[in-house]
């Protein structure tokens, strides 16, 4: 039945109960710091030798795959996810570069190994395991034989052994040139050996092994290195080049910290030690490897080919893309490949920190060459790579994965808001559709779509959250292609989205993992060209922006402002996005995103002991007015004008006093402004505009004729339906069942 709520208001409020079927999900714990634990491997089973025909047999073809099995032996057929494999392209017909994959998926657009026609050249990679065991690779021109080792591999679960990965400041341990470091300068003759010790400062002793850069200099002919624990058994390690040849490689430690290397090749070699990083010998220790395949840069892309010019450098934001966090990441696999005008090396650091006097790969003018490292993301999660040449170079960075450090989850909050849009109405229809979502208190999302909007409450509800666990309120956002888009922040802190398959379908595609680390649900604005963009804060208070373009979307720090968790709004204005948010000490500050991603100043709009998300309504001219629970539980507000200066004081709205957040929306019908709140005895109640434009407002009124208290604050959006433009009011009631309100036109 209607209910003429206030003369004053002159509207109706209907309230509809809404039943949720569907089985809550079981909240999935946080898989950070969950496997991913090292094994190493002192055999290094050979699992690929065309020349011997273990794997296939004879050389590999230029564009060919050749599939082989990694598992079984020494690797274990269950439980692993990742290997660690040196790759040898040997005496290839053609220059070319090999790739390797699990089997049974795409080809990836990255590189493992380069090599140059006539030379016989290795890398180290990190490759995940297919279903059966199967890895898959290609070589792309000319004829080669090549290698393959197994030298270990990451688990795909929590066990008893292995252990995780601890970063070091890249730092040479070991230089075998005059005056030598770590060891007496002494070249390795022909059929030699050296033993040196790797631990001490920086890698301690008991660590099974360790990450490296190797560095054979100025070696006049050709030839390869082994390695072994101690006396242990040797294993290949790096294949060099007359020349200089540098690679990465994890290397085996005796129970002392000791390796021996042994000179494979025919003239005597200097060799350069460098540690990168070392495993822990517990697999409660060290942080777990996550696999991502995705190249980051490449400055040979057609239309933006930009070489590194001689000297300079180039930053690579690899936190906070492709899922990482932007917390927690202990070092990333990367594989850097450099085509150099000129004779040099390249040099990478974490951004924000001292650039290292060690090199971390040396080339030839015109060769290819790549080098396998892990390094610790600086500032913002980037990297930074010079061009120690004198001509340009162009270098492509592909991320193999990266070593995940422990961070601390959240429960899943309880008793959380819902989300709410409406869509366009369709040509020739009378009406769009409203779409709602909400989190329940097990941590499934659901999805409540409402064909007929006349009808309050006729909403057909689904669980889309596919087995995952959320927490907070999602953000609902209708994609320029009118597809829907839902985002929510999982326990473990990192945003997903999740996109409709067609308009107006009920099938959702799989969820993406944004990656970050926010303390609270994102909130999602469009910029005038359509482009999506989230906002969220950390736990440090830390502001970042996710804007959903360009070929690596990222977060990207707007700067730390401490903002409290849970308090930041984004609304579309004219130009950008005006972002919000509260201080611990209860000031409200904001930041203009602009259109082209730059960004205003920051302007504090002051205030004490303000609390919860701001609420923003747009008034003619694109003015925001944005309104805030008070210390106090009143509601206070702060309308810009035309000039873009807002005032010093707050302004209260009415007397009343409320125990929830107010949520304000513009009534389209009348242009006056009404506010949902959740009063102290748990009743939602409407404050609204006495007259259009006035800024003064009439004393709260119930949107329900008969009790309906609510578990949860309220939720505004407009929509058009057969009587013309109003607004709904959404929220949970003391059952968690979702309630629907809307104002009629009388």
């Amino acid at each position: 039945m209607l209910k003429k709520v206030s003369s004053t208001l002159a509207a109706v409020l209907v309230a509809v109960a809404v039943q949720v079927t569907g089985t809550a999900a079981v909240a999935h714990a946080d898989a950070a710091a969950k496997g991913g634990d090292f094994v190493s491997i002192p055999s290094a089973p050979v699992v690929l030798d065309t020349r011997s025909g273990i794997g296939a047999t004879g050389q590999r073809g230029p564009a060919s795959t050749t599939t082989f099995t990694v598992t079984g032996g020494a690797v274990p057929t269950s439980g692993v996810s990742s290997v660690l494999v040196r790759i040898g392209v040997l005496n290839p017909t053609d220059s070319t570069f090999v790739e390797m994959w699990p089997d049974g998926q795409p080809r990836p657009s990255i590189t493992h190994v380069s090599a140059v026609k006539d030379e016989s050249i290795s890398n180290f990679a990190i490759v995940k395991v297919g279903p059966l065991g199967k890895v898959s690779l290609y070589n792309n021109a000319g004829k080669t034989d090549i290698t393959v080792e197994v030298h270990g591999y990451f688990s795909g679960q929590q066990g008893a052994t292995g252990g995780g990965f601890f970063p070091v400041t890249p730092t040479r341990l070991i230089d075998t040139r005059p005056p030598g470091t770590g060891t007496n300068a002494a070249t390795i003759p022909a059929g030699g050996t050296r033993t040196v010790t790797l631990t001490g400062d920086l890698i301690p002793v008991g660590s099974p092994a360790a990450f490296v850069n190797l560095l054979v200099p100025g070696a006049s002919t050709a030839g390869w290195l082994a390695a072994a624990p101690g006396t242990g058994t040797a294993r290949p390690i790096l294949n060099y080049a007359a020349g200089s040849t540098q690679s990465g490689a994890v290397v085996p430690l005796s129970s002392d910290g000791k390796v021996t290397f042994t000179n494979k090749g025919t003239a005597a070699i200097n060799l350069v030690v460098s540690a990168e990083g070392y495993f822990a010998g517990s697999s409660n220790q060290g942080a777990g490897y996550r696999e991502v395949t995705k190249r980051l840069l490449n400055t040979r892309t057609v239309g933006n080919a930009q070489p590194v010019p001689a000297n300079g450098t180039i930053d690579v934001q690899v936190g906070g893309t492709n899922g990482l966090p932007t917390q927690g990441v202990a070092g990333v696999a990367v594989n850097v490949i450099a085509t150099p005008e000129k004779d040099g090396y390249l040099k990478a650091w974490p951004v924000g920190a001292t650039e290292p006097s060690v090199s971390m790969m040396d080339f030839n003018a015109g060769d290819w060459r790549d080098n396998l490292m892990v390094l610790k993301p600086g500032t913002d999660g980037k990297i930074r790579i010079r061009n120690g040449s004198s001509g340009t170079t162009h270098i492509i960075v592909d991320l193999l994965g990266w070593f995940a450090d422990p961070l601390a989850s959240q429960p899943i909050a309880q008793n959380t808001k819902m989300a709410m849009v409406a869509l366009p109405k369709p040509e020739g229809a009378q009406a769009g559709t409203l779409e709602h979502a909400f989190v329940d208190n097990g941590g499934d999302l659901r999805w409540g779509h409402q064909k007929n909007v006349d009808v309050e409450g006729a909403v057909d509800w689904y669980v889309i959250s596919q087995g995952q666990a959320f927490t907070g309120q999602p953000a609902i956002t209708v994609l320029p292609d009118s597809r829907l888009q839902i985002t929510a922040l999982k326990p473990s802190g990192d945003v997903w989205s999740i996109t409709q398959k067609t308009v107006g379908g009920t099938d959702w595609n799989d969820w993406t993992n944004l990656g970050g680390y926010m303390a609270a649900p994102p909130q999602a604005a469009k910029l005038g060209n359509g482009t999506v963009v989230l906002f969220d804060s950390d736990n440090a208070g830390k502001l970042w922006a996710y804007a959903q373009t360009g070929a690596i979307p990222f977060w990207r720090n707007l700067g730390d402002q401490d903002f409290v968790a849970g308090t930041v709004r984004a609304l579309a204005v004219q130009g950008g996005i005006r972002v919000f948010g509260v201080t611990p000490g209860g000031s409200v500050k904001t930041i203009e995103y602009y259109d082209d991603g730059s960004l205003s100043a920051w302007t504090d709009l002051g205030g004490t002991g303000l609390n919860g998300q701001p609420s923003v309504v747009l008034r003619p001219g694109f003015v925001p007015q944005v309104f805030v629970r008070g210390a106090d539980g009143s509601i206070q507000s702060k309308l810009q004008d035309q000039g873009g200066a807002w005032p010093s004081e707050w302004q209260q709205v009415g007397t009343e006093i409320f125990a929830g957040v107010p949520d304000a929306i513009m009534d389209p019908g009348p242009s006056k402004i009404a506010i949902a709140v959740r009063g102290t005895d748990n009743e939602i109640y409407i404050v609204g505009e006495s007259a259009t434009a006035s800024n003064t407002w009439f004393p709260k009124v119930p949107v329900s004729d008969t009790s309906d208290p609510a578990n949860t604050d309220p939720t505004t959006t407009q929509f058009i339906n057969s009587g013309g433009s109003t607004y709904l009011v959404g929220f949970r009631n003391v059952n968690n069942v979702p309630h629907f309100y809307s104002r009629k036109n009388s």
